[in-house]
C-alpha cells in the first residue's frame, strides 16, 4: 500500500526521561507536485537515550534502583515534573522533583557535551537543506539544556537557523505529550495552521505516547523504537503509519520528499 503524500515532516528529538529533553523537529517540504512537511525528537536524531539512562542509573544507584524499561516506557514523552513524579513514585526514591531534576540537569549538563547524531540523521537533514526544504525544530527541551546539547553539533543543527521551539515556550502551556499541542505549534511555524492541512505533516517518534500524540494532531507517523521498548510493550493497539528500526531505513521519495540522490 502506498504512504500518503506529506506536505511537512516533524522529528521528535530525544526519549524523554526526568529532565524537560521531550523533542522534536519539524521540516517543511515543497516536492515537484506537492508540498512536504516532517517532525522528530532528539533521540531520534542524536544518542541521547544512552545518555540519560546513564544519568538516571547514577542517581538511583545509591538508593539500589535502576531504570528498567517499564518503567523508562511510562516516562517517554511527559513533562519534566510528571516524568520525575512517575519515576519517583515508581522507584521510591528519597527526593523531590525538584531535587531529582536539578541532580539530572547537572549531571546531563556534563554528559550532553559529549552526544553524537545517530544513523541516518544527517544523511536526511542535509539532503533537506540542499533541496532547500524549510525546517524548524520544536523540542520539550528547556531552551538552556537544548543549547548545551547542540553547540558542538553546528554541522547539524545549524541547518535549522533560528527556526527552532523548546519546550519551556509558554505557548505550549506545559503541555506534554500525548497531548498534541507540541505538534500543533510546531505545525503552525510552518505556516500549517487547519485540520486538513495537519493531515499532510508526516511526525518522526519513538516514543508511545509522541505516536498518540501525533495521531492526535491528525498526522502520519512514523515510529523508530528502541527494540527494548518493543520487547517491553508487547502486544499494543498503537497505530504509526510507517515503523522503521532506524532513519537509515526512511525513504523521503516514498511520501513525496525530494528523493536521495542515487
Amino acid at each position: 500500500m502506498p504512504h500518503p503524500q506529506v506536505s511537512a515532516v516533524l522529528f521528535d528529538m530525544v526519549r524523554f526521561v526526568p529532565s524537560a529533553e521531550n523533542a522534536f523537529i519539524a521540516l517543511t517540504v515543497r516536492s515537484r507536485s506537492r508540498s512536504s512537511h516532517t517532525a522528530s525528537q532528539d533521540g531520534l536524531m542524536i544518542d541521547s537515550e544512552r545518555l540519560y539512562t546513564v544519568a538516571t542509573n547514577e542517581v538511583l544507584e545509591p538508593y539500589g534502583k535502576s531504570l528498567t524499561w517499564e518503567i523508562k516506557a511510562d516516562l517517554m514523552g511527559r513533562p519534566a515534573h510528571e516524568s520525575a513524579a512517575r519515576l519517583i513514585a515508581a522507584t521510591g526514591i528519597p527526593l523531590s522533583v525538584d531535587e531529582l531534576l536539578s541532580t539530572m540537569d547537572k549531571k546531563l549538563d556534563r554528559l550532553f557535551r559529549t552526544v553524537e547524531p545517530l544513523p541516518g540523521v544527517i544523511k536526511l537533514v542535509h539532503h533537506l537543506e540542499k533541496h532547500k526544504v524549510p525546517m524548524a525544530i520544536a523540542t520539550g527541551s528547556k531552551k538552556k539544556n537544548f543549547l548545551i546539547k547542540s553547540a558542538h553539533l553546528g554541522h547539524l543543527f545549524d541547518c535549522f537557523s533560528t527556526n527552532i521551539l523548546c519546550g519551556d515556550d509558554p505557548i505550549l502551556e506545559g503541555k506534554g505529550k500525548p497531548d498534541p499541542t507540541i505538534f500543533i505549534e510546531a505545525a503552525k511555524m510552518l505556516g500549517i495552521n487547519t485540520p486538513e492541512e495537519r493531515k499532510k505533516v508526516l511526525v518522526f517518534e519513538d516514543g508511545v505516547s509522541g505516536v498518540q500524540a501525533a495521531r492526535a494532531a491528525g498526522m502520519e507517523v512514523v515510529w523508530i523504537p528502541d527494540p527494548e521498548l518493543l520487547n517491553t510493550l508487547g502486544d499494543h493497539n498503537l497505530d504509526p503509519s510507517h515503523q522503521h528500526s532506524s532513519m537509515e531505513d526512511f525513504d523521503p521519495g516514498a511520501w513525496g520528499l525530494p528523493p536521495y540522490d542515487q
